[in-house]
């Protein structure tokens, strides 16, 4: 289910460690804004280059540095995932 908000869709939520996070698309660019709905602050970062053969987490919150880094290859994995669906949807 994919909800509208401004500019980005919440594509998916997944669960990592406890923690849930919420991917968005953002129109136009090959990454997924990632946000911890009910953290303070909400905004974890982006999973970058999604099409290509290295995407890769950028951390935008400096209070969710470490815990990004801890879990950055499952996060990336979940976004990857979540990419590959879009891309299959929109393709047809």
């Amino acid at each position: 289910m994919t909800a509208q908000t401004g500019q980005t869709t919440a594509t998916a939520r997944s669960w990592i460690d406890g923690k849930l996070l919420r991917f968005d698309t953002i129109p136009f660019q090959a990454r997924l804004r990632i946000t911890l709905p009910g953290e303070d602050p909400e905004a974890l970062g982006s999973v970058i280059r999604l099409d290509t053969d290295d995407p890769g987490l950028r951390v935008c919150a400096p209070l969710h540095v470490e815990w990004g880094r801890e879990h950055c290859d499952a996060i990336v994995a979940e976004a990857v995932r979540v990419w590959a669906t879009i891309v299959r949807e929109c393709s047809g």
